[in-house]
């Protein structure tokens, strides 16, 4: 067996860290159904064996409360992730074939775009377009989709000049179906590897939108609960300390991930 080179060892132990820090998230988003209803008990109870993450000033169980906020951010974020790949890999691949006409206006709606902060393009969507997590995912995905397009537009300019791709050409091959026969196949693993950094960005935007209060408050995120329990840093630590951690650890493990990948 061939050893394994430090590059090699470096990108294994950060796969490993990375899945490390996912586990939690990962755990209380896929078990939040079997959890259980929110229910009152003693308010600001610390944690302990009745209340593994404490309560609130409620009563809330924080695992509760946690587990639907880990929904609603691998929900989003994984929205927010596709809408983005899906929206600059077609935009992407019209500005390479379009023409220079299409080129020019996906690059220049691209610049448009990137010239305002995503939080800031969420916030005004969210803002114009109410409240809920499709919404949201909407607008974070609509916030990212200039990174992937230039990207693919790279990729696939790179392709043009491809023998299979110039027989196509001269063989009289419409330009979308070379796009999508002979340069999406090659381009796609171009564009996937965006991943990681548009599933962070959008679980990090989600909690600031949360925190902000512009998210859907009957299923609160991790950023509402840290924004409730403002009044409470002294007296209860945990109110603050688990949701935080679990943003850190969410946005951290899938950049692990994306840089082993």
């Amino acid at each position: 067996m061939r050893p394994e080179t430090p590059h090699e060892a470096s990108r294994r132990r950060a796969a490993l860290l990375g899945f490390a820090l996912l586990a939690l998230p990962t755990a209380l988003a896929v078990f939040a159904p079997l959890v259980g209803k929110l229910t009152i008990g003693p308010m600001l109870a610390p944690p302990s064996l009745a209340h593994p993450f404490g309560t609130d000033d409620l009563g809330h169980d924080l695992l509760v409360l946690l587990a639907q906020g880990a929904r609603v951010s691998f929900e989003v974020g994984g929205y927010a992730t596709a809408i983005a790949l899906i929206l600059g890999t077609v935009l992407g691949l019209v500005a390479a074939f379009g023409g220079r006409l299409a080129d020019d206006l996906v690059m220049r709606s691209a610049e448009l775009t990137v010239t305002l902060p995503p939080l800031l393009l969420a916030i005004v969507m969210v803002a114009l377009l109410g409240t809920g997590n499709l919404l949201t995912a909407l607008a974070l995905g609509i916030g990212s989709w200039p990174m992937v397009a230039r990207v693919v537009r790279a990729a696939a300019y790179g392709l043009r000049g491809q023998p299979h791709v110039t027989a196509a050409r001269a063989l009289g091959v419409p330009r979308p179906m070379i796009a999508l026969r002979h340069v999406l196949p090659a381009i796609l693993p171009v564009a996937l590897s965006l991943t990681g950094v548009l599933f962070s960005s959008a679980v990090l935007a989600e909690a600031t939108l949360s925190f902000v209060g512009l998210t859907d408050h009957s299923t609160p995120g991790w950023g509402h609960i840290m924004a409730h329990a403002g009044p409470y840093l002294r007296d209860a630590w945990w109110m603050w300390l688990f949701p935080g951690a679990l943003v850190v650890m969410t946005t951290a493990g899938v950049a692990l991930l994306a840089d082993a990948a």
